[in-house]
């Protein structure tokens, strides 16, 4: 069997599974077993397969078939410009996370300034924070040892210098950061039975649901970064399009912020909050 027919029979059997973009799915595990690019595919489809590699294609294309994350098939995903490894540790970064990453770098100075990346998972947002601002001292922190393990495993990798704490969002720092980041749990209990096979059945529960109403960390922010910002510090924070006025409105109530905007995603969805620390405070 040449690479063309095998990827076209893989495609055929993740269309049947419901995978959303099979081909494109197929055409990716095949370029991880080769280590070809997506033109190689094009230009060398009619090369015969050999048995150990079709094996081996068959092997991840079996895990995909259960609705197993492609990047965790894989092991790996890009974000920001930078290749992460991945499992299920911690959730798979998307790409609208990046806006996190962008709020803050187009923020760089010459001077130093120190960032939190709360709820960091992976490590994703930290370390893209760390490659684009070198001068940054840069903490990552979660609940999830697990996670904070992949962070760290992904940091040393990249040579990225990021300390890595434990924490229950913002609760054990004290001294102030420049700039937070938070990509925290934000789906009800009641919501999970709906999510995505790939979501629901693979990435972990514990950094999806926040709750019976799925507000439950999102409604602590406000309240506990006013008194971990510098003065016009700056806090961005990703949560889903129907949270996004009820959090605005939370920096509002908190009496410590303004500049309070909202970001779309590139789907036009309400996805990230940005708020800054007053000046005078």
């Amino acid at each position: 069997m040449n690479v063309s027919d095998a990827m076209a029979k893989a495609a055929k059997k993740l269309e049947k599974a419901g995978v959303p973009d099979a081909s494109l799915d197929a055409q990716r595990l095949m370029g991880r077993v080769l280590a070809w690019s997506q033109l190689d595919l094009i230009a060398k489809g009619g090369e015969n397969l050999a048995a150990g590699l079709k094996k081996k294609f068959d092997a991840l294309v079996a895990r995909r078939e259960k609705r197993e994350p492609l990047q965790y098939v894989t092991g790996t995903v890009e974000f920001s410009g930078l290749r992460l490894e991945i499992d299920r540790r911690a959730l798979v970064p998307r790409p609208e996370t990046e806006m996190l990453v962008e709020a803050v770098l187009a923020e760089k100075t010459d001077g130093p300034a120190r960032a939190l990346d709360a709820c960091t998972g992976s490590g994703a947002v930290a370390l893209a924070l760390k490659k684009g601002w070198g001068a940054l001292e840069v903490t990552g922190s979660d609940v999830s040892q697990d996670a904070l393990k992949l962070a760290r495993e992904n940091a040393r990798r990249l040579e990225l210098e990021v300390q890595w704490v434990r924490a229950d969002l913002f609760r054990p720092f004290v001294r102030p950061f420049h700039f937070i980041t938070v990509n925290p749990p934000y789906i009800a209990e009641g919501e999970f039975a709906g999510l995505q096979p790939e979501v629901r059945d693979w990435e972990p529960r514990r950094a999806l649901i926040a709750g019976p109403e799925g507000t439950e960390i999102l409604s602590r922010i406000a309240g506990e970064a006013a008194a971990l910002l510098w003065p016009a510090g700056l806090i961005a924070v990703e949560l889903a399009p129907s949270q996004a006025k009820s959090v605005a409105d939370s920096f509002e109530a908190a009496r410590s912020f303004d500049s309070i905007r909202v970001l779309q995603d590139f789907q036009g969805l309400d996805r990230v909050v940005l708020a800054r620390r007053w000046k005078n405070s």
